[in-house]
């Protein structure tokens, strides 16, 4: 059913994924995995200082990813230490140690008759009194708390800021006692990925401020996927530096329209709630939002 011209593309097609196969199978180390360890490092000092407990939750794209980490981390200094989390929790580990956490709480109200949502508890149970480190895929930034956990690693940076903001979420939630500490992967060498990360940090103040990004800023965008998307086009569309500045430019453009408006209309909402020093301020703060 394919015309000459549409079979002599597939056949380019192949030969370019085989060039690109045979570059990965050339890589004898994995810098970005590498990196993890120095990360890690930085961020057991820090949590060190504030007297926060040893804990890191690593997240994830995929689990292939997910199972090449657990064996790395294992082999270089965490053996026993590390936990997996994902949308199954079918690996040997995870079955032992729910099969564990049955036993221990046999007949009692934690037991829940439910064989996903016991696994779940069961991790977590074991994440908090065993194991230093959780991989989680996205199947963790939903549903669970890990307050007693303050050093959150996106190993993958998703690019949707509402998923980020409920990865935090995780560990930045009531009953935390500590300042929680956020470690992004970002390769500064791609200019797409540094306009993303500004994205999220600045204009989405994720990683900044006492509660991170506000309803109204991450309102501005709704449920994110249209984000995703438009920043995927950039990917897939823009090749040169020049090409990839002006799709962002746009984007940052369109997005501080966005937001302003939304806090605008936060912020006169919220004057009619304070007294009149705080609406001095909130005014001062709507001219310059409005400037």
């Amino acid at each position: 059913l394919l015309s000459p011209e549409d079979i002599e593309r597939v056949r380019e097609e192949i030969k370019d994924l085989e060039k690109f196969r045979d570059l990965a199978f050339k890589i004898k180390r994995n810098s970005k995995a590498e990196q993890l360890f120095e990360g890690l490092n930085q961020g057991f000092a820090h949590l060190e200082e504030l007297g926060a407990p040893k804990k890191a939750l690593i997240f994830t794209e995929s689990r292939r990813t997910q199972d090449f980490l657990f064996d790395l981390l294992e082999k270089r200094g965490y053996k026993g230490q590390v936990v997996l989390f994902n949308g199954s929790n079918s690996d040997r580990q995870s079955t032992a140690i729910y099969k564990a956490w049955k036993e221990k709480h046999k007949g009692t109200s934690r037991i829940t008759g439910s064989a996903t949502a016991d696994k779940r508890a069961a991790l977590v149970d074991y994440f908090r009194d065993e194991a230093t480190i959780m991989i989680a895929t996205e199947a963790a930034a939903e549903g669970i708390n890990l307050q007693f956990c303050s050093l959150v690693v996106n190993y993958d940076m998703p690019w949707n800021p509402q998923r980020i903001e409920q990865r935090i979420g995780r560990c930045h939630r009531y009953g935390q006692n500590f300042d929680v500490v956020v470690i992004n992967f970002l390769n500064k060498a791609n200019a797409a990925d540094v306009r993303v990360y500004e994205l999220l940090d600045q204009k989405f103040q994720l990683f900044s401020g006492v509660f991170g990004a506000s309803d109204e800023v991450l309102g501005a965008i709704g449920n994110g996927v249209d984000f995703e998307k438009r920043i995927a086009q950039i990917y897939q569309l823009c090749r040169t530096p020049k090409e990839i500045k002006e799709a962002f430019d746009a984007l940052q453009e369109e997005l501080q329209e966005q937001i302003s408006d939304k806090m605008l209309k936060a912020r006169t909402t919220l004057l009619e709630n304070f007294d009149d020093s705080v609406k001095q301020k909130l005014r001062s703060d709507l001219a310059e939002t409005r400037g």
